[in-house]
């Protein structure tokens, strides 16, 4: 039997390193993967929610369209809507704004919004 024969513990040491960069690697991905999973899930959420307060916003309203704000659950979740009216270039069209954003943040910014065009009515 030779008495070099196997790994020395210089050798296994590295491959122990080269291991745990590999395993730490593996691991932030899939830790971003899961972000981008949640962040890609609330977006999701909140368009379907900015697009129900439209739907019964556009249904409800009597008169010229107005700035608004509320409340929404949606999906077991808790949103805020803020409706801005703008004027545009084109006479006679406005600019609706629908901004959702879950509950509490929507001071930063919102986390979805969406712009429909109407008659600016008289």
């Amino acid at each position: 039997m030779r008495a070099d024969a196997g790994f020395s513990l210089v050798e296994m040491l590295a491959a122990l390193v080269v291991l745990a960069i590999a395993g730490l690697a593996l691991v932030q991905a899939l830790t971003q993967s899961a972000r981008a999973a949640t962040l890609a899930e609330d977006r999701a959420l909140s368009a379907l929610a900015a697009e129900n307060v439209m739907a019964g916003w556009r249904l409800e309203r009597a008169g010229p369209p107005r700035d608004a704000s509320g409340q929404y659950a949606f999906a077991g979740r808790d949103y805020e809507w803020r409706i801005e009216i703008a004027p545009t270039p084109e006479a006679g069209l406005v600019a609706v704004n629908f901004e959702v954003s879950p509950a509490g943040r929507f001071t930063r910014a919102p986390g979805f919004t969406l712009t429909h065009f109407e008659r600016a009515e008289r």
